[in-house]
């Protein structure tokens, strides 16, 4: 795999909405520290209306948002 991403200068990491921080691959973030991401978050229509507000807290403070 990091052969692979030493050729691609954009990520596009799918993590599931309804658990942002438990859906993250730690392999993945080793491996891609040093790319441009884009994280896409899915199944929002599975998910309750709002995510607990101390979990899009801890989330914002180290994910910048577009």
């Amino acid at each position: 795999m990091k052969q692979l991403v030493s050729s691609v200068e954009l990520i596009i990491e799918c993590r599931d909405y309804r658990v942002p921080l438990s859906s993250r691959n730690p392999m993945f973030e080793e491996t891609l520290q040093e790319k441009e991401r884009l994280i896409v978050y899915t199944k929002k229509d599975l998910a309750a209306e709002e995510l607990d507000p101390k979990v899009c807290k801890s989330f914002l403070s180290s994910h910048p948002l577009l």
